[in-house]
């Protein structure tokens, strides 16, 4: 029997997988390709020979390997990426692109292994052993590469060994006040009382009244310096005096103690329970020197109480303090904290239910670390027993393939 070859015009399909491969019953069948190698599918029906190439230039050096990578921005703007040995330089048009060059952490052996995504002016490039990358053009010839920011997390298990993590510092506006001066700041307020200074004092078994349903407390940062605050908790005396707790108050914020930005506000805030502590945030990025909780109304009393006022110092005005584990076991396979840890997230469940999530400075010792903390301040320095180190570390950064 003579051999039949059906006359194939049509190729709109393009390469499909082998899984369809005899599948002759299918439309699409007739229409594809088993493989389609240095050709292009036109969307009318036929292929033509993809495009050559030509000699633009030479690489920065060619004894060593470089990858092209494009970069396509528009129909009318399209770059050609040379990576190389920790280096970047872009072409377009035919030719390089002024002297720009801009420097990577990414070595010879591990350009071919680099995964891409690229969306208008941005390219986020991954590897198991970099940080996620992001490459940015602001303009044709600016070019900038950074670390992809990941902000609480991924994390790793959390911590189910004995080891605990001991922080040095609340993360807080305030110090832990033991009087209206010290041990830094200024406090005033509660109808010129001088036990204002107790609704800063990390004590919820404390509390401040004053005469009458409005009122106000404040505090001024010492010798004139400013920090950015983006939320706040207040908590309700442990016992009696319930109706006392304001209901209505806006927080605010200034810098020469008479002008006045309003942060945040809350209203019908009734219900109250003993030692109940209500959390609020707020989007802010300017930094104040005094900060003031006023409030207008209460719970049905006559005058106003409450136990605790806790403001958080943003990260970006922290000053990195020292959390400090009581072992390295469970820590980096219980090696403790090494020198890579720097940048990593971690994890921490305060004494109050509330999880925090911080970033490691500077690496001390095994078992000595600096953080920033962000979110909500801590309620105590108490030994933290739950806790999760962030995943990625040299080796299990964003997998090639996974974007």
């Amino acid at each position: 029997m003579a051999t039949l070859y059906p006359v194939q015009d049509v190729f709109t399909r393009g390469e499909i997988s082998p899984r369809l491969h005899a599948r002759g019953s299918l439309d699409l069948y007739r229409a594809a390709l088993s493989k389609c190698e240095n050709f292009v599918t036109l969307p009318h029906g036929g292929i033509r020979k993809r495009g050559g190439s030509y000699f633009v230039g030479e690489v920065k050096n060619s004894a060593v390997r470089t990858r092209a990578v494009p970069f396509i921005f528009s129909a009318d703007q399209a770059y050609c990426l040379e990576f190389g040995n920790l280096y970047i330089r872009v072409y377009a048009y035919g030719a390089r692109v002024g002297t720009v060059e801009v420097a990577s952490p990414y070595l010879e052996a591990d350009l071919f292994d680099l995964a891409y995504v690229q969306s208008a002016d941005q390219m986020w490039i991954s590897h198991k052993d970099y940080p996620l990358k992001v490459l940015t053009r602001t303009a044709h010839t600016t070019w900038t590469l950074e670390d992809y920011p990941f902000e609480d997390g991924p994390y790793d298990d959390i911590n189910d060994t004995s080891t605990t993590l001991t922080p040095a510092d609340h993360g807080s506006l305030t110090p832990q006040m033991t009087s209206n001066t010290a041990p830094s700041g200024t406090v005033s307020g509660f109808g010129g009382s001088g036990s204002a200074w107790q609704v800063f004092d990390k004590d919820v078994g404390t509390g401040v009244g004053s005469g009458g349903t409005t009122g106000s407390v404040q505090y001024r940062l010492p010798g004139g310096a400013q920090a950015i605050v983006e939320n706040y908790y207040l908590t309700a005396i442990t016992a009696g005096g319930l109706d006392k707790i304001p209901v209505s108050w806006k927080l605010e914020g200034s810098n020469n103690g008479s002008s006045w930005t309003t942060l945040d506000s809350q209203t019908g805030q009734g219900g109250w329970t003993a030692g109940e502590t209500r959390y609020y945030e707020f989007f802010n990025k300017s930094p104040f020197e005094y900060h003031r909780l006023s409030w207008t109304g209460v719970n049905g009393a006559v005058d106003s109480s409450f136990a605790e006022l806790t403001m958080n110092k943003a990260a970006a005005s922290q000053a990195p303090f020292n959390l400090t584990a009581s072992s390295t076991t469970g820590i980096n396979n219980n090696t403790g904290f090494q020198t890579s840890d720097v940048g990593r997230a971690i994890r921490l469940l305060g004494s109050d239910g509330r999880w925090r999530w911080a970033k490691i400075m500077a690496r001390t010792s095994t078992t000595v670390v600096t953080i920033q903390l962000y979110g909500f301040a801590l309620p105590d320095l108490s030994p933290i027993t739950r806790w999760r180190l962030g995943t990625f570390v040299p080796g299990r950064y964003v997998e090639s393939g996974s974007l």
